[in-house]
């Protein structure tokens, strides 16, 4: 089962975090991004924002998908914290990901967030791996 450890709620439960798990299928992309969607709308993010992050959300999501085992579980974890959106998504895959920084996904996540990272680890069952895929976008009225 995929774990997204890196977004935590702070203990006094005033940040807290969206979670959901859910199948890790194509059908289940508008879900992922509605739910993005709903959370940049609630954090008042502008337009342009809002559709990055559900671009980025997109391709984070169908990134994981196509290279997760059968029957895996989608991690989805958003945390809005000092005028930042943080988002993590999780799942297991069958082989180390070669998504590279100079390819051009990669450079797609770049331009629309403004930070992006994925970690690899070995999954605790007998093969494959937790891949993470995060990424954070920051309200411009904070800034």
């Amino acid at each position: 089962m995929a774990n997204a450890k890196t977004i935590e709620p702070d203990q006094d439960q005033s940040h807290p975090v969206v979670e959901l798990r859910i199948r890790a299928t194509p059908d289940q992309l508008p879900v992922l991004r509605a739910l993005a969607s709903a959370i940049a709308i609630h954090e008042n993010f502008d337009l342009d924002a809002i559709a990055d992050i559900k671009l980025a959300m997109d391709e984070i999501c169908t990134h994981l998908i196509v290279r997760s085992t059968e029957g895996a579980v989608l991690v989805c974890r958003l945390q809005f914290l000092a005028g930042t959106l943080r988002v993590a998504v999780s799942t297991t895959t069958n082989e180390p990901d070669d998504f590279s920084p100079r390819s051009f996904g990669w450079r797609v996540l770049e331009t629309l967030t403004d930070s992006v990272d994925i970690t690899q680890e070995p999954s605790g069952g007998a093969t494959g791996y937790v891949t993470t895929m995060e990424f954070s976008k920051t309200n411009g009225m904070y800034s």
